[in-house]
């Protein structure tokens, strides 16, 4: 049997999310009329992170995932999205 990691994902505004982007956090987005799961197997909610050295890019990210995604099965507006879960934390011996 195939062993699924999913996550648990909560709703933010565009906003908060652009304020998370640049403070280096994942941000998934999905179509309006598509909720965020990872048992979906059809959308997946697409992330999109901060590169340091580059210039911040979220509205043009956003821009593109929209012209590319958003129709009117799927939805015309973006949601986005955080997992809840903490990211691993790698312990090391002294």
């Amino acid at each position: 049997m195939k062993n699924l990691d999913t996550k648990k994902y909560t709703r933010v505004r565009k906003d908060v999310a652009r304020r998370l982007y640049g403070e280096g956090k994942t941000i998934y987005l999905t179509p309006s009329n598509v909720a965020a799961s990872d048992s979906n197997l059809w959308v997946k909610p697409y992330p999109i992170r901060r590169i340091s050295g580059f210039p911040d890019v979220f509205d043009k990210k956003v821009d593109e995932f929209k012209y590319y995604n958003c129709n009117y099965e799927l939805g015309y507006y973006i949601n986005f999205w955080i997992s809840e879960e903490k990211e691993a934390i790698s312990w090391q011996n002294s």
